[in-house]
């Protein structure tokens, strides 16, 4: 009995050293299998993976084996798309982490950075070589926002505009930032070269037209011609606009120099009353009502110039008039001076037949014409006031919108900063 016993002991021990074996063989092959990744499909696999319950195992890790693989493919799939559209951007685009070492880079950086080939991981400073570029991505991400900077390649006539800003942390691809610069020498020249254009052009034309216009003045006076008179009144129209030409190619070459500017301390009431009194006879005649309010004696000291505040004044309540043919019109200028920060917000108010909401956004171009039937022939400005005062304000550091309500009021808001503690003193 005891050998009987033992005999069963020893087979099933047998059987069992057998089973061990079977399935240490099965699962070495399965995992041989897998890191094949050619084979996906369970009737590829050895038959050692496909006896009893290492079947049903080797089912399980093949399903999940195929279904990661089919992911990455995908991946993969989704990455070459992106490289591919990246690639197409005529910008050099960067992508550093929060190292600032460089993780990408499009064919069009490598066009202007040829440094950058092959270079991925190394710092954006040693690729780039200009401390402007990696100082604004810095800045951008210290202060966790977009950062812009215009600078000119050192030994070169190229002038690189850069944008730069953090990854969304929304995104969750990692820390860093992202840089685009673009190359806009050839836009810089262009309008310098329109620039150029406007400004002699206008030159050119200032003195003819004012020789036509005396003999113009000379001929009325010698008789009751209509003829001379259209003449005249179309004369004054070009003189007006070539004067205009002239004072938005000076306010355009000068965007970044004060020089432009000769900026002293007046009074704000002063340069508006001068306005109105400019303008009395077309008020008159359009039997407008003007109100003006002011902030009390000692804060209406605004430093600026003169000249061409005088302008921005003039111009917004002529186009209040202008645009605005009908008799009764109301119009009201409110300066305002600040407690909080001392800044000026002034806003010239009509009652007029106001501006269409999709001609809001084009005001202040040149030559932009609403079109309003309402308009009298006589009444034709020159399309060039609005540029003059957005581009005067923007010169004194301003800024100014407009918001309009067609058939009730159009409100032109002006905001500029206070005058500096070195000049400032009770006006």
């Amino acid at each position: 009995m005891q050998t009987f016993i033992i005999i069963v002991i020893g087979s099933a021990g047998l059987w069992l050293a057998y089973r061990l074996v079977v399935l240490c063989r099965g699962i070495e092959d399965l995992t041989a299998a897998l890191k094949d990744e050619s084979i996906f499909e369970r009737e590829s696999l050895p038959e050692t993976t496909q006896q009893d319950r290492l079947s049903r195992l080797s089912a399980a890790v093949l399903n999940t084996a195929t279904e990661g693989e089919m992911m990455r493919m995908s991946e993969m799939g989704r990455r070459k798309i992106l490289d591919y559209l990246l690639n197409q951007i005529e910008d050099a685009l960067f992508v550093v982490d929060e190292h600032y070492e460089v993780r990408f880079v499009n064919k069009a950086a490598l066009r202007l950075f040829p440094a950058a080939q092959g270079q991925i991981g190394r710092p954006l400073i040693e690729i780039c070589r200009d401390h402007h570029i990696d100082e604004t991505v810095r800045l951008a991400v210290s202060a966790n926002g977009k950062m812009q900077d215009q600078i000119k390649l050192v030994n070169s006539s190229e002038t690189l505009l850069i944008e730069a800003g953090p990854i969304d942390p929304d995104y969750k691809i990692g820390s860093g930032a992202w840089l685009i610069i673009r190359d806009i020498t050839e836009r810089l020249q262009t309008e310098q070269i329109r620039k150029d254009f406007v400004a002699n052009a206008s030159h050119e034309l200032r003195t003819p037209l004012s020789i036509l216009n005396g003999y113009l003045e000379i001929l009325d006076e010698d008789g009751d011609d209509s003829t001379i008179s259209v003449m005249k009144k179309h004369t004054d129209r070009l003189t007006r606009i070539v004067e205009d030409m002239l004072t938005i190619s000076k306010l355009e070459s000068n965007q970044a120099d004060e020089s432009l500017l000769r900026m002293e301390l007046f009074d704000i009431s002063e340069c508006i009353n001068g306005t109105i009194e400019r303008l009395q006879l077309l008020i008159d005649r359009h039997d407008t009502v003007i109100s003006v309010k002011y902030p009390k004696e000692g804060l209406r000291g605004f430093y600026g110039d003169p000249y061409y505040w005088d302008q921005v004044f003039f111009n917004l309540v002529e186009n209040a008039l202008k645009q605005n043919a009908r008799l009764g019109l109301k119009i009201t200028v409110r300066v305002k001076r600040l407690e909080v920060n001392d800044r000026f917000e002034i806003d010239v108010i009509d009652n007029g037949v106001g501006i269409p909401a999709a001609d809001l956004e084009g005001v202040f171009k040149r030559f932009y014409k609403v079109d309003k039937q309402h308009a009298s022939g006589e009444l034709k400005g020159t399309g060039l006031g609005l540029s003059i005062v957005k581009r005067a304000i923007e010169a004194h550091h301003g800024s100014i919108s407009v918001t309009s309500q067609p058939g009730r009021k159009t409100c032109f808001h002006l905001s500029v900063p206070p005058p500096p503690l070195s000049v400032l003193s009770p006006v």
